[in-house]
């Protein structure tokens, strides 16, 4: 009787202790909770509230959450459900390592969810498809590399247009100096660009060695033949103005898999995450 009751009182000091183990959510919030792995790899977890910038200011909030480094468990509690407006809310999950900070961004497209939706990582290269049968495009039985089924996925999804054409807005003068594609998102009728842009050549009321840093999503839309980026519809995510010889010290990459996370109200939204054995396989900045 004895050993039995100490097995129940160690099932329930294990179940108070774990973090994802909880009570349910506070009436009218919710709660964000998975595991991080490997287990020790993060210092901190916590959700990012997109709130509307203000005289261009950007207002984001950073809410961190409790998180068990030895399970990788974590929870993010209290989160409100709705915006001041009344639409629901969507948050994104940033995770700190040694590393650097790795923070979720929502990429979608109008009506992706009936179209061949593609996503391309350029620090890893990587094309990847939903709802894409690329079997069609070649002969029944022929054999195909992974190149060479790439290759006409990017053109029948017409990616290799949208990428000129990405191109050519690059080139062309503005105030900054550097621009560099980091993610895709996209149907053959739109898409959303992650671009990171920096000024890091001397500029009005710079101050010592000072650089500028954005991240943006520009959107696009195939109309009559070609693709155009309408005026409406960028977006920053991030600015960050300081010293070039501090910028090089932090690391902030970008992952979309961790991003728009819908919550409801009474209920405890799960995501779980597996760091990548590289920090640099999310795309963004590294440390120099």
């Amino acid at each position: 009787m004895l050993r039995k009751a100490g097995w129940l009182l160690l099932l329930v000091l294990g179940a108070a202790g774990s973090v994802v183990a909880a009570e349910a959510p506070a009436a009218g919030t919710a709660r964000i909770a998975g595991v991080i792995s490997p287990p020790g790899k993060a210092t901190k977890v916590g959700v990012v509230d997109r709130i509307p910038a203000k005289l261009m200011q950007l207002c984001d909030k950073t809410i961190w959450g409790k998180y068990d480094p030895k399970t990788g468990e974590y929870a993010v509690e209290n989160l409100s459900v709705v915006n001041d407006d009344d639409t629901p809310k969507r948050y994104d999950l940033v995770i700190e390592t040694p590393e650097g900070r790795t923070e979720g961004v929502y990429l979608c497209v109008k009506g992706e969810e009936k179209l061949p939706t593609y996503d391309i990582n350029f620090a890893t290269k990587q094309l990847s498809t939903q709802r894409c049968d690329a079997s069609q495009y070649f002969e029944e039985g022929q054999v195909v590399t992974p190149e060479e089924r790439d290759q006409v996925i990017r053109k029948k999804l017409r990616i290799e247009r949208l990428e000129k054409k990405i191109k050519d807005i690059c080139s062309l003068s503005s105030f900054n100096d550097t621009a560099h594609v980091l993610y895709i998102h996209g149907t053959p009728e739109r898409a959303a660009i992650l671009i990171e842009l920096m000024r890091k050549t001397a500029f009005y009321a710079e101050k010592g060695d000072e650089m500028i840093w954005r991240i943006e999503t520009w959107p696009f839309e195939w109309q009559r033949d070609v693709w155009h980026k309408p005026n409406k519809g960028l977006r920053v995510w991030q600015r960050l103005r300081m010293p070039g010889s501090e910028f090089n010290k932090i690391a902030y990459v970008w992952a979309p898999a961790l991003g728009g996370i819908e919550v409801k109200p009474g209920e405890t939204t799960k995501v779980d995450y597996k760091l990548p054995e590289k920090f640099s396989d999310n795309p963004g900045h590294l440390r120099e």
